[in-house]
Order: C-alpha cells, then sequence, then structure tokens
C-alpha cells in the first residue's frame, strides 16, 4: 500500500479485464476464420455447380468444410459422399475431361477478404 492507496483490487480489476478480452478475441477470431471458410467453400461449390455438368450432378455437394482445430478449417471434397471421391478428376482434368480449377477460382478471392474480415474483427476489439 503506497500513499494509503491499495493498488491490489485494481490490479484483480485489471486482470480481469485482460482475460475477457484475450477470451473475446480468440472466440472473435475463430468465428472469423469460420465465416471466411464457409465463403470458400460455398464460392467453390458454387463454381463447381457451373463447370460439372449431368455427369458431376453430385460432385458440388461432396465440397465440405470441417473445423479441424480452434481456427483451421479442411474445406474440399469429402470421398464419403457421393462423386467426392472424384475431386481431383473435376480440379485438375482427366483423360476424359479437362481440369475445371473450381477450387483454383473460388481461392483467388481469400487473401483479400479474409484481410478485410480481420481488419473490421480487430477494429471492432478496439
Amino acid at each position: 500500500m503506497a500513499n494509503g492507496w491499495d493498488a491490489s483490487e485494481l490490479e484483480h480489476y485489471e486482470n480481469e479485464v485482460l482475460l475477457k478480452a484475450a477470451i473475446e478475441a480468440h472466440l472473435g477470431s475463430s468465428d472469423v476464420v469460420k465465416d471466411q471458410a464457409l465463403r470458400f467453400r460455398n464460392d467453390w461449390r458454387d463454381n463447381a455447380r457451373q463447370s460439372a455438368g449431368a455427369h458431376g450432378k453430385h460432385y458440388p455437394s461432396s465440397i465440405t468444410a470441417e473445423k479441424v482445430g480452434d481456427a483451421a478449417w479442411e474445406i474440399g471434397p469429402d470421398s464419403a459422399l457421393p462423386q467426392g471421391g472424384m475431386g481431383a478428376g473435376f480440379e485438375w482434368g482427366s483423360v476424359n475431361q479437362p481440369p475445371h480449377n473450381d477450387m483454383g477460382q473460388a481461392i483467388v478471392a481469400v487473401p483479400e477478404r479474409l484481410e478485410s474480415a480481420v481488419k473490421q474483427w480487430s477494429e471492432k476489439l478496439l
């Protein structure tokens, strides 16, 4: 206690505020990544719907997004779903068809959108 002041309560309050901010930041960053992962999945699906044709009518629905960590997602064709095992053929082509490049077209927008979303989210934190 310096000069008659007990700073322990202030320090305790400061610690609570910092902990709450850290939790909100962690949760918010996970939400930002989730939103962007789902947008990427949806863009990839939209591209696949346009390029797959009748022979690939199930392929777009096989493109899924699965959370694999706090802020990590795995996006792509699920081989357990109809035509999900044909993802490489649709994306990179085969002897029977040229490459569709649906993922490649969708991923182009990801860096800029993610950067913008992180910037908006971080401004809310401040």
